[in-house]
């Protein structure tokens, strides 16, 4: 993973014509500058935003901003992945121990950003129509919602 106290800052110039043109960070409803860093995500993400990409550890994904609505406790049951007693079984099963890479993409894909209301129906990638689910959690508010079905608007 990348560490993003040794990213480097942008040209002068850079900052100054992205501060000139107003450009403000690709995640839905942020409204901050673009971030004076250079590194993955330096010219679409605020700084906040380009630091919880999953290159530095984070869970988002540029091309998906929902996944920057990630966390690690579920919206619906609670459950914190750090505590589950379920790595410890795994790691015995499995006969190893993950590093924290390993771990770290194990958590990225428990953790799912879910839509309240569907973009297929209209919704956006905002963090107030954004739930962070564990994937059980999230398999039970598809099944309830009927979230395979298709788009109303169309």
């Amino acid at each position: 993973m990348r560490d993003g106290q040794w990213d480097q800052p942008k040209p002068f110039k850079q900052i100054r014509k992205e501060l000139e043109l107003g450009t403000v960070c690709a995640i839905p409803g942020c409204g901050q500058t673009l971030t004076t860093m250079l590194g993955p995500g330096s010219e679409a993400l605020c700084r906040e935003h380009q630091l919880q990409q999953r290159e530095y550890g984070g869970y988002g994904r540029l091309d998906r901003p929902h996944t920057f609505h990630r966390a690690d406790t579920c919206a619906c049951c609670g459950q914190d992945i750090n505590d589950d007693p379920r790595w410890e079984k795994a790691e015995k099963f499995f006969n190893t121990s993950l590093n924290e890479q390993q771990k770290h993409e194990v958590k990225r894909r428990y953790n799912h950003g879910d839509h309240d209301f569907r973009k297929a129906d209209g919704g956006d990638n905002s963090a107030e129509n954004t739930n962070a689910y564990c994937s059980f959690c999230h398999w039970v508010k598809t099944v309830i919602n009927n979230d395979g079905r298709k788009s109303i608007i169309g």
